[in-house]
């Protein structure tokens, strides 16, 4: 067998789909097409990213021409599984909504446009309606106004949603949400957690179980509704085998005990300060001992402690 064809039929099999055959051979010309024109970075993606167990199996159940289950998009996160990353050419595949649940997605609509994060990360929402022309996804993470939800080939809607935090880097576990098909609202059918809304119909509630810890974290400046004259900085650093640690700069003359930080469950100590628009230089104090910012990149050394020390322009 040739090696094109031992990869596709491996990757998109064709067991347990009467109308695959038809499909697969104008999938291979497309596929062998995109192989001729170098698509390297495509293909390294599909093998990399690809999930086991791509073949179709008596009884199992099928999303996007591949088994769900053993690709982790059926179960919650904590079932012991390696931790996976996913392709966009999954979701633009999925053939059936699946329940909410935290995904990463390498963004390959990103990638090309030079725009968006690479790697995305978030809740993935979907709802499966391939006649309807507008899906919203809405839910009290942002006052119950519409999102608008992006349609795949298979009639399936999905949409990503950042994890949400609150004060001191705390997530809101807690996601209650309703889809709006073409003015219609409705409950998510693929999710069995609902409660009454009062109004003889349900919402849909999601717990976020499992999340990815910023293990680079590092300081930056957050975005306010009404900017004030002095900036609103967060220093944020993950450290999770220390017990104590303080904030030192020329904003609190290098004392080491007026910014204590506070650790998160996360293991990332934070703290948010408003600052003028200036240059400044820190440092931490980690259990009595100095250290750099080890995730800004900027350095500057100071005259007056006579040691390098971050660096933080705000503009």
């Amino acid at each position: 067998m040739h090696v094109d064809d031992f990869f596709f039929r491996t990757h998109f099999g064709t067991q347990g789909d009467p109308g695959a055959g038809h499909r697969n051979a104008s999938g291979r010309q497309n596929w062998l097409r995109m192989l001729r024109r170098g698509a390297g970075f495509t293909l390294l993606l599909l093998i990399v990213n690809a999930p086991p167990g791509l073949e179709a199996r008596n009884g199992d159940d099928w999303v996007g021409g591949y088994n769900s289950a053993e690709a982790g998009l059926e179960d919650a996160l904590d079932t012991g599984r390696r931790k996976r990353v996913y392709s966009l050419h999954n979701i633009e595949t999925l053939r059936r909504a699946v329940r909410p649940r935290y995904v990463r997605i390498v963004n390959s609509r990103h990638y090309a446009s030079g725009g968006g994060e690479y790697l995305e990360k978030g809740i993935l929402f979907t709802f499966a309606s391939y006649r309807s022309r507008k899906v919203y996804l809405s839910g009290d993470f942002n006052n119950w106004g519409l999102i608008p939800m992006r349609r795949n080939q298979m009639g399936v809607y999905y949409h990503v949603l950042p994890v949400r935090e609150i004060e001191l880097g705390e997530k809101i576990e807690k996601y209650r949400y309703k889809f709006q098909i073409d003015g219609i609202w409705a409950h998510d059918p693929s999710h069995p957690n609902r409660v009454d809304d009062g109004l003889g119909g349900y919402i849909s509630e999601y717990l976020l179980d499992d999340i990815d810890v910023d293990r680079q974290i590092s300081v930056r400046v957050l975005k306010e509704v009404e900017p004030a004259a002095e900036r609103l900085v967060e220093f944020a650093i993950y450290l999770p085998g220390v017990e104590n640690l303080s904030l030192v700069g020329d904003f609190n003359n290098w004392n080491p005990e007026h910014d204590l930080m506070r650790k998160g469950p996360d293991g990332i100590f934070r703290l948010r300060l408003r600052l003028r628009p200036d240059q400044y230089v820190y440092k931490y104090v980690a259990d009595g001992k100095w250290m750099l910012d080890k995730f800004n990149e900027d350095a500057r050394f100071h005259q007056g402690i006579g040691e390098l020390c971050s660096y933080i322009d705000l503009k």
